[in-house]
């Protein structure tokens, strides 16, 4: 099914090469799968930190090319301070304005005069604050304010998707990425479709689907109903969502299943049967200390056996001392960051992932298309899914470290048994590939427009 005609804004708090894991990856793909498949795209992004070679860096790791086009908010204020200046303020009183908090950020025009003030918020739910952000004039002049992070990001996204109209699209979508953008843009008036997509599961813990939720994700619940569309990558976390909230938030029928899609690899290094791999960044989240308990048993069984652990992170220390505590030092090797780490998957006889939640995990995807076999706790949300259906690995209890450990002897002792969940995970990937995926995205994309019109 081909994309509707419209211009389409793939919208993100920040893209950083290295940060925030699979999102960034998940975030950058889609535009570029979207470019590839005939769409008007450009990336849109608020992140006040200086963007001056951040594509050259995405083009380097293959998530971009020279064709990409990355707009950001600030660099273009800074370009065009007319935006702000000549537009509809709101006052400011008197000791907002002369506010000389060290915490504040400054941003200046290119001629280098002050251009606005970005308040300083102490809470994870920052960009919801109305603290004023203070405009002022070329002089120094205090002109006004807009009211929060809110009405500076819409003021924005409106300019972007008016030049888009004037240029002739057809219809223009935002396809918001990041849960705060979604909140801020969505329950206002706005003149473009509105989809948003998500990226993590969203019960907390035990994890179950009626398990109690952070702040961040129930104020993101109430904003779902005025989204367009919503894109699930997991058929079980739309459904757990359907579950808790009932069928008309939303309504459900506006909710479309668009996993990540696979991208087969073709040839690559020659495979490592006794050699395990994980994509993870080394944070609590993940469990990389299970995966390196059941490695004990692992190396005790399978002599030769290795773990490479590609990812870095706040746990690094903690990790180190265990690999040594365990005595564990010629077999488990923190790798750090490793650009481009999905390439490396076909050298792996087996892929672990221990996580306590996933939104689908694109380490999994990656592996399947790599032809590596999975070994994986069973926890919401994707694996369950993905080996189910293919084949191509081992689902264990979650928190078990002595399954995971059998698991990964089973996988690592017996080749035949890696030879055919080898074999299911490239089928599977054939038929969940980068096609699958933009027909299932062109489906949410026109049932948004339809919603629009409507």
């Amino acid at each position: 099914m081909s994309l509707p005609a419209a211009a389409y804004f793939v919208a993100s708090s920040r893209l950083r090469p290295g940060l925030d894991g699979g999102y960034t990856v998940a975030t950058m793909q889609r535009a570029a799968d979207l470019a590839a498949a005939g769409a008007d795209v450009t990336l849109l992004t608020f992140d006040p930190a200086p963007t001056a070679g951040v594509l050259r860096a995405f083009i380097d790791l293959g998530l971009a090319t020279p064709a990409t086009r990355y707009r950001n908010l600030f660099e273009e204020l800074r370009d065009r301070p007319e935006l702000l200046r000549a537009g509809e303020l709101h006052p400011v009183d008197a000791t907002n304005a002369r506010s000389d908090d060290p915490r504040a950020t400054l941003v200046t025009d290119r001629a280098g005069a002050p251009l606005l003030r970005l308040p300083f918020v102490e809470a994870v739910d920052w960009y919801r604050s109305s603290a004023d952000v203070v405009v002022f004039a070329a002089t120094g002049e205090v002109l006004g304010a807009l009211r929060g992070f809110g009405e500076l990001y819409r003021r924005w996204v409106d300019v972007v998707v008016a030049e888009a109209r004037a240029a002739g699209a057809p219809d223009v979508v935002v396809i918001s990425e990041a849960r705060s953008l979604g909140e801020l843009l969505g329950p206002h008036p706005r003149d473009y479709a509105l989809v948003h997509t998500v990226h993590s599961a969203h019960p907390g813990p035990p994890y179950t689907w009626d398990s109690p939720m952070d702040a961040l994700w129930t104020g993101w619940f109430e904003a779902v109903p005025s989204f367009d569309a919503v894109l699930w990558p997991t058929a079980a976390q739309r459904g757990d969502a359907i579950r808790r909230f009932g069928e008309g938030h939303g309504p459900a029928s506006r909710w479309f299943v668009v996993p990540h899609p696979a991208r087969p690899v073709v040839g690559g290094p020659a495979r490592d049967p006794l050699l395990g791999m994980m994509l993870a960044g080394l944070r609590p989240l993940k469990r990389i200390d299970d995966a390196v308990r059941a490695w004990r048993e692992v190396v005790r069984r399978v002599p030769g056996a290795r773990l490479e652990i590609l990812g870095e992170g706040p746990a690094r220390p903690a990790l180190e001392a265990l690999i040594a505590e365990l005595g564990l030092d010629g077999s488990v090797v923190l790798r750090g960051q490793v650009p481009a780490a999905a390439t490396e998957l076909a050298r792996a006889g087996v892929l672990l992932l221990t996580s306590q939640y996933e939104g689908q995990s694109l380490a999994v995807v990656e592996a399947l298309a790599a032809g590596t076999p999975v070994v994986s706790y069973d926890i919401p949300y994707g694996p369950a899914e993905m080996l189910g259906a293919s084949g191509g690995g081992l689902l264990v209890p979650s928190g078990d470290v002595a399954a995971l450990a059998e698991a990964i002897i089973g996988v690592l002792g017996d080749p035949a048994a890696a030879e055919r969940m080898s074999a299911g995970g490239l089928a599977w990937a054939e038929s969940h590939g980068v096609e699958a995926s933009m027909s299932a995205t062109a489906a949410a994309v026109r049932a948004a427009l339809a919603v629009r019109r409507a």
